[in-house]
Formats: structure tokens, C-alpha cells, sequence
């Protein structure tokens, strides 16, 4: 998959589920920003409305505060952080195949190439 169409991808996965489990837990915006840190609620609700991407700290403050892990919170950014990184480790296996070394380089090459492989075949989605 090229950056292009991760790209493109990325676009149509920008899914959360922050306004979802607000809902499910009766606080209001403002009571979210509130314990999250913020003055009011205008950031809460372009995150819930999926127009400005919390930063790391806000996200794991929004984990924290649902108990849910950010990966499903924000499953968009995270399945397309996941294809972009696979995209660009394919890229660079691919790379690293075509690579001539002796000596530790060469062990360093073959320890990667290894570690690819068995990323691979972990079966983590």
C-alpha cells in the first residue's frame, strides 16, 4: 500500500468513539474538560467531531478517564497508524533483501530480516 492511498485510507478512518462512551457514562462536555484539564468544553467537541487529534497526553487522559484503551477510543488514527507502519516496514524488508553486507553488518541485517518475519507471522492485527 502506498503513502497515497494509506493516505487516502486515513481519511475515511478518522472514526472515534469518544461522544459514544460520554454518553454511555451521562457527563456533559464541559465535565469531561473539566477533569481532562481543559477551561472549557470547545476542545472535547472537535475531538468528538473528529476535527483536531488529541495530543498523546489528552488521548491517555481520555483513556484513563473511560477506562478504555486508546486504540479503540480513537480506532481510525490507530488502524491507520497500523497500515502506515506496515506499509513502510514492507518498503523497507524489502530494502534490507536487496542489501550485500559481511561481517556485523550483515548479522544486523539478518536480525532484522528476522524480526520482520516473525512480526509478520505473529498474528497481531
Amino acid at each position: 500500500m502506498t503513502d497515497n492511498e494509506v493516505h487516502e485510507l486515513s481519511h475515511e478512518l478518522l472514526d472515534n468513539y469518544l461522544r459514544t462512551h460520554r454518553l454511555k457514562t451521562s457527563f456533559k462536555q464541559h465535565e469531561v474538560a473539566e477533569v481532562i484539564g481543559y477551561v472549557n468544553r470547545d476542545v472535547i467537541s472537535r475531538h468528538e467531531r473528529q476535527e483536531a487529534i488529541p495530543s498523546l497526553l489528552v488521548a491517555l487522559s481520555y483513556e484513563a478517564f473511560y477506562r478504555v484503551p486508546v486504540s479503540e477510543l480513537f480506532t481510525g488514527l490507530a488502524k491507520t497508524a497500523q497500515l502506515k507502519v506496515d506499509a513502510r516496514l514492507t518498503e523497507y524488508e524489502s530494502y534490507l533483501g536487496e542489501q550485500t553486507a559481511a561481517g556485523p553488518r550483515a548479522a544486523a541485517i539478518a536480525r532484522k530480516l528476522e524480526w520482520l518475519s516473525e512480526r509478520r507471522n505473529s498474528g497481531y492485527k
